[in-house]
């Protein structure tokens, strides 16, 4: 019907099939990735911050390209086949289920860089999510410069854009303060799956953290259980660091990933957020300038939450690994110690996004309004974050425990055979 229709094939999950696939291709069956140098879930960038943290290809913490990219495009074009870019231009994959957290400067960059490399096609992964519910934020004004105004400065398109909505008087603080916002979500360590798609099925925020997970009663886990990702034999069940059969976060990425977001993630978030309150109060005879700095300072309390429950799955997996692991009763008593600190901190960080979420006006979270499911959060996250709250404090003096067979665990209502 459409001689011009494409079929595009996503090309990482193939890894053996890689080469031998992209060679059948051609004429209208092309194929999309985010970058052209990907191998399987293999691409050449790493965390700007943090060098160890690899694979951020597509996210917001590639806003660069390989001088390689020129190369895989010239071969992908010689076979008549026009591959797809894709990006990630919001908190789809980055920061899920969050709404309107500002990075316009490493947007903009990247999407310079991607025209730079000659890639004319492009695609925003998981699009803008809802603008509606995030009337100021820079992300799609950087977006619009870097299609039409390319080589209008970004300095320019923020104050001009911050002028719009603050005023003249207000706009540089309103820059800077989306300056401070973009510095701090820079230093964020990525946590697989959890940065990208799997904050929510596996249920980061409404999921105790407790030393053991397996102590909590069935029925009691069943609010958060039935609607994750969570397989009957899945080691995520009662493993944090675990999905199937892949080891997620290490005892090691755990500990390192604890100690950058205190150190370097914190800090500057609760700057950012007493920075804001301030002009909050400073604008308070401009109620239109207000709102603007309202709507900021509440997506800065919720990316400061977020950030806070996957601290504590990092310390998490640090903790409960090195207990595991511990071969004296000094170790073990002191990761013992430091995972209730890590408890502490993540009933105060929950009882902040709960009045966070039962006061603010702003949208900061997608929800659902039909049910919670795999991917969303429904509208009832409040009360799952008290029932949380109720069993961590009920399990959290358990001692630190990982069940060994959940693998080996049948499908209920079903038995193992028996074997002589």
């Amino acid at each position: 019907m459409n001689p011009d229709f494409d079929v595009l094939l996503r090309i990482e999950p193939f890894k053996v099939e890689h080469e031998h696939i992209k060679a059948a291709l051609g004429g209208h069956v092309g194929w999309e990735a985010p970058s052209l140098m990907v191998k399987g879930y293999h691409v050449p960038y790493n965390h700007p911050r943090y060098p160890e943290q690899a694979g951020v290809g597509g996210s917001i913490f590639q806003s660069t390209m390989d001088p390689g990219e020129a190369e895989a495009l010239m071969q992908t074009r010689a076979q008549g086949v026009e591959p797809v870019l894709y990006y990630s231009p919001g908190p789809v994959m980055n920061q899920e289920p969050l709404l309107g957290i500002p990075f316009p400067r490493a947007l903009h960059q990247k999407l310079l860089a991607v025209r730079d490399t000659g890639i004319t096609r492009i695609s925003a992964f998981g699009g803008l999510a809802n603008t509606t519910a995030t009337p100021y934020w820079p992300n799609p004004q950087a977006i619009r410069a870097a299609q039409f105004f390319p080589d209008t400065p970004i300095d320019d398109i923020l104050l001009t854009y911050a002028q719009r909505h603050v005023g003249a008087k207000h706009a540089p603080a309103l820059v800077a303060a989306w300056d401070a916002f973009e510095e701090a979500v820079s230093w964020q360590p990525t946590v697989p799956l959890f940065t990208a798609f799997g904050f929510c099925w596996q249920r980061t925020w409404d999921r105790p953290i407790v030393p053991d997970i397996a102590a909590i009663a069935a029925n009691d886990r069943a609010y958060y259980e039935k609607h994750g990702c969570f397989q009957f034999n899945n080691p995520s069940l009662f493993d944090l660091g675990k999905d199937v059969l892949f080891d997620l976060i290490s005892r090691e990425h755990g500990t390192n990933s604890t100690r950058y977001f205190d150190r370097n993630v914190f800090p500057r978030l609760d700057k950012l957020i007493a920075r804001l309150a301030q002009l909050i109060a400073a604008t308070v005879a401009t109620p239109q300038a207000q709102a603007v700095f309202i709507d900021l300072y509440d997506r800065a309390r919720a990316y400061r939450c977020w950030c806070g429950s996957l601290r504590s799955v990092c310390a998490w997996c640090a903790d409960v690994y090195g207990y595991l692991a511990a071969t004296k009763a000094t170790e073990r008593t002191r990761h013992e110690k430091s995972l209730q600190t890590t408890i502490d901190l993540e009933l105060a960080n929950t009882a902040a996004l709960h009045e966070l979420l039962t006061t603010t006006k702003t949208e900061v979270t997608a929800v659902s309004a039909v049910s919670n499911n795999t991917f969303f959060y429904g509208e009832d996250l409040p009360e799952l974050l008290l029932t949380k709250i109720r069993l961590m404090k009920k399990y959290r003096n358990r001692k630190p425990h990982i069940p060994a067979d959940t693998m080996w665990l049948p499908a209920p209502g079903t038995t193992w055979p028996k074997f002589n």
